[in-house]
């Protein structure tokens, strides 16, 4: 395990697979699209991830300059049947293994309550009903964000508190974007991102025990179709038992799931 990255360190070079091709290089990408925001999420078919994916692609004509890109823990080979090189407008990369995650020392928590904002009990819920079965106590994978220059340097990084701790979507990377570059002290400009960062529209904030209801804890992790319509995501659900031990280990898998109008986004209210 790594150590988390701050801002003026660097990022080292590296290759990443895609859906779609193999042994891209990582100088390159930073090269074409610096400054380049980079987002860490879970696998590709987590209900959370889909549904960032979903708002990433649907507003990424707000993005005026700079480049986008996400990683996810998630097997290109298994993606490939779906994820072609017109698929998303921006790319896609896979870590399966978790190597990145590892070196960023990106945190896999366990329980509900340390895990899920209002917005994703929302997202997570409505899958649910979906047919998407979920474990409370499974751990999962924490996003972070970073903004990388042409030679990898660190101008902005946060860890998520939260699996929605992210950018709400890509005009909210433009604003950040727009304000590093207003900004010409690095402690000024970390500072202010930060701050910036949390006032973006849409960024949940945690949620409380007291506030709704958590879901089932006996189902497991499987699958959900995104065209068959389930219960009434305002319907009632049980209480979550408490939290297990946080665990260390983390096996990504791909979720089951049919990536039929895999930009639409089944989650959004």
């Amino acid at each position: 395990m790594g150590k988390r990255i701050k801002v003026g360190e660097q990022l080292p070079f590296f290759q990443y697979d895609t859906p779609y091709s193999e042994a891209n290089s990582f100088r390159t990408l930073l090269e074409e699209q610096a400054p380049l925001v980079l987002v860490f999420m879970s696998n590709f078919g987590h209900p959370v991830t889909r549904t960032f994916v979903s708002r990433y692609s649907h507003s990424h004509h707000g993005r005026t300059g700079g480049g986008f890109a996400m990683v996810v823990r998630s097997d290109p080979a298994k993606l490939a049947p779906n994820v072609g090189p017109g698929t998303l407008p921006y790319p896609l990369l896979c870590d399966a293994d978790g190597v990145l995650y590892d070196y960023l020392n990106i945190p896999v928590r366990s329980g509900f309550w340390r895990t899920c904002s209002l917005e994703a009990w929302r997202i997570l819920k409505k899958a649910r009903n979906r047919g998407y079965e979920v474990s409370m106590n499974a751990p999962q994978q924490m996003p972070l964000t970073l903004i990388l220059d042409a030679k990898g340097r660190v101008l902005f990084c946060h860890y998520g508190t939260s699996l929605t701790d992210v950018p709400a979507d890509c005009g909210a990377m433009q604003e950040l974007l727009d304000e590093l570059d207003l900004l010409e002290e690095g402690d000024e400009t970390e500072e202010a991102a930060e701050s910036a960062f949390a006032r973006r529209p849409g960024r949940p904030a945690p949620l409380d025990e007291e506030e709704g209801d958590g879901y089932d804890d006996a189902e497991a992790d499987a699958g959900f179709d995104l065209e068959e319509d389930g219960e009434d995501p305002d319907e009632d659900s049980e209480e979550p038992e408490e939290e297990t031990e946080e665990t260390d280990q983390y096996s990504p898998r791909l979720s089951q799931t049919f990536l039929r109008g895999i930009l639409d986004d089944p989650y959004d209210d």
